[in-house]
């Protein structure tokens, strides 16, 4: 896999697992982490599902391997978004 096929892998299907990938190490290094409540953690997610996916658009544009089109910036932002509420659809009873 080259580095742009991982870039845009960041941008669309690969949002869960990188983010999955960065929440243990959060969950590791940050020890008050488990006692912070569970909107805390839902925002906390939230803020990953959507950086990952849009800092992926934006080295993928600096890089020049995609173009600076907002469509870019908005399918990240999508996925990002999409990844999140699959994410939270397991616990949607417990709300």
């Amino acid at each position: 896999m080259t580095l742009s096929e991982f870039l845009f892998y960041l941008q669309s299907n690969g949002v869960n697992a990188a983010v999955g990938f960065l929440l243990s190490f959060v969950v590791d290094w940050w020890p008050g982490f488990d006692n912070l409540e569970a909107r805390a953690k839902r925002f906390a997610m939230l803020g990953l599902c959507l950086a990952v996916p849009l800092l992926a658009a934006g080295a993928g544009v600096a890089m020049g391997y995609q173009g600076f089109v907002l469509e870019t910036f908005w399918q990240a932002a999508m996925a990002g978004f999409l990844a999140f509420m699959s994410s939270q659809v397991a616990h949607a009873r417990k709300l």
